[in-house]
């Protein structure tokens, strides 16, 4: 009988990860890809008076461009409040407002400087505290998944443990102060990486750099309006999530929704930079 005590042993996996065989989600090719990107907002929060994509569509290489419009509309998130694609509305600095196919990635990042986007800026909010406070500028508009949209509240949560009163009563000292941290970015290696493909019997198969493969596909179908059955996610080997990756996010809706838009194989990677902006990341 062997054992594992006291002894150390090779990760089954090293030899494919150090020599290049193992694959990630940026690593996989499909015959006639196209290259996705996403055109966010430059603002917190602004009304979407219109959009124009035919300087976009005009420049060669471009084979889709697509708004909420486009789309379902329907919302996803842990506490469902935003959609794939922006409608009528952006509600932070990297909303997605339009994505973009294109036949490869320079092409389609031209495409986003040719998208027209006409926007009223609406007051924001930068401070949790502030935003509570009467009179506050309103984020979301009042619906069933929103605790409170009137004061920019979410959720709310109730703990209690013991008699505080009686603990503060047996104190020797009572120290009250307010603590701030930074805000924190999971910062993985490998960015959130998608590609997407649908069939032509209706069927769409995403690989994905997700950490929770189930309950991303949940949401994919919810947002497409599809069954479950028709949708299949992948996950191939993640390079870091940390928690940051256990959600679908909008560049995954985006590939999906080009895929199906031109029935070819999409693949959409996030920047350095977008994933300081519109990814999953721990508030201050």
């Amino acid at each position: 009988m062997t054992t594992a005590i006291r002894k150390r042993l090779p990760r089954n996996d090293a030899i494919r990860i150090v020599t290049g065989e193992a694959k990630y989600t940026d690593d996989f090719y499909l015959p006639g890809m196209l290259y996705g990107k996403i055109l966010r907002s430059p603002y917190a929060h602004a009304r979407i008076r219109s959009v124009n994509a035919d300087r976009a569509l005009a420049l060669p290489g471009v084979r889709a461009v697509v708004f909420g419009k486009d789309t379902p509309g329907v919302k996803y998130g842990t506490i469902p409040d935003e959609y794939g694609l922006a409608i009528d509305k952006v509600r932070f600095i990297g909303d997605e407002v339009a994505a973009v196919a294109a036949v490869d990635e320079e092409t389609a990042e031209m495409a986003l400087e040719f998208i027209d986007v006409d926007y009223e800026i609406l007051p924001s909010v930068h401070d949790p505290v502030k935003a509570m406070r009467e009179g506050a500028p309103v984020i979301h508009e009042p619906n069933e998944v929103i605790y409170d949209a009137t004061r920019n509240i979410s959720r709310r949560t109730h703990l209690s443990y013991g008699d505080v009163e009686k603990g503060f009563g047996q104190a020797d000292h009572i120290f009250e102060h307010t603590f701030e941290t930074q805000l924190v970015n999971h910062a993985a290696i490998e960015p959130h990486s998608t590609v997407a493909e649908y069939d032509p019997v209706g069927k769409i198969t995403l690989w994905s750099s997700c950490q929770t493969p189930f309950l991303f596909r949940a949401n994919l179908a919810k947002t497409l309006q599809m069954p479950l059955t028709r949708v299949r996610v992948i996950k191939p080997r993640v390079g870091g999530g940390f928690g940051g990756k256990r959600e679908m996010m909008g560049n995954d809706f985006s590939a999906a929704i080009l895929a199906i838009k031109t029935g070819s194989p999409v693949k959409v990677i996030c920047t350095r930079e977008e994933e300081f902006i519109a990814t999953r990341q721990r508030s201050g």
